[in-house]
Order: structure tokens, then sequence, then C-alpha cells
């Protein structure tokens, strides 16, 4: 048996355990839902005529919707909007709380995200032709943004702060200081 996160012991059983878990937070959502939208005026009566519990209606809805939504705008959109938007919120709250490194982590993590869409612009065939890229993409941008990994600083220490030592601009800059 090994450590696994939060120290809980991890035996070799296989994933059983998990998919309980799984399910059970699942289940727990459902009702959740389901109790809110009894609440709601129209969806109880649609879901008796239907047969089924209001929650099903509202979550079939907003399947349907999120489907939509790829459809229309495109699966790459939602990617740029989601790590733009949040991470864009999260440094504005690190900038108030004056958080210790916020500058490194998001004017990195910022520069990362550029990146991409530059590249996209000079190699739009990467959104057509590789089937993977925009998943990688937000694989790489939320691991960039995330606290728990702070991927941005790791990129900064481990890449763009020995560019710049060779350059010479790291010296450049702390004169101007």
């Amino acid at each position: 048996m090994s450590q696994g996160p939060d120290n809980e012991k991890v035996s070799g059983e296989g994933g059983e355990g998990q998919i309980a878990k799984i399910q059970a937070f699942a289940m727990q959502v459902f009702d959740d839902v389901n109790k809110k939208c009894e609440k709601l005026p129209y969806i109880p009566k649609a879901a008796e005529s239907a047969g089924v519990k209001p929650g099903v209606i509202v979550l079939g809805a907003a399947g349907v919707l999120s489907l939509l939504l790829v459809a229309i705008i495109g699966f790459n959109a939602i990617v740029n909007m989601i790590c733009f938007f949040w991470p864009a919120y999260l440094a504005l709250k690190a900038m108030q709380e004056k958080e210790e490194g916020y500058d490194k982590q998001w004017l990195t993590y910022f520069m990362i995200f550029g990146f991409f869409h530059v590249l996209e612009s000079f190699y739009p065939s990467l959104l057509t032709e590789h089937t993977f890229y925009t998943l990688i993409k937000l694989f790489v941008l939320f691991w960039c943004f995330l606290p728990q990994s702070k991927g941005a600083q790791k990129v900064y220490t481990l890449g763009i702060e020995k560019v710049l030592a060779m350059t010479g601009s790291a010296a450049d800059s702390k004169k101007n200081e």
C-alpha cells in the first residue's frame, strides 16, 4: 500500500471504492438539483407529464445547451474564454491581496496564453488538422494557472529566467531598479 492524496492509504483492490464515491457524489448533486427544481414554476409540471424527476429535465436541458454552445462557437473558443477570464479574475484578486510572487505567476501565464494565440494566428491548421491540439492547450493552460501547480512560475524558472540570463536582460532589468 502507498500513501495517496491527503495521506490516505491506497489499496490495490481496484477502483471500486472510487467508483462508489463518484456515484454517491453524483447522486447527491442530482438530489440537490431535484430539490431546487421542485421550487421552479413549470419544471415539476413538465417532469410529471414526462414521468421523470425535475432534475432530469434540468440536467438534460443543461447538457443539450452545452453541446449547442460547443457546436456553435467551438471548443477552442470555450477554452479561450475559460483560460482568459478565470485567470484574469485570479490575477486581479492576487493583485488586490498583494500576494507574493503574483507578478511572475500571472505575467508568465499571460505570456504563455499569448504565445498560444500567436501560434494559432500563424498556423491556423493547428485548430483543424491536429485533433488534440485544443485539448493539450487546455491542459497546459490549466496546469499553468492552477494554484496547486503554479506551472507558470515553473515555466519562468526553468525556461524564461535562463533565457534572460543568457541574453543579459536580467542584469539590465536589475540596473533599472
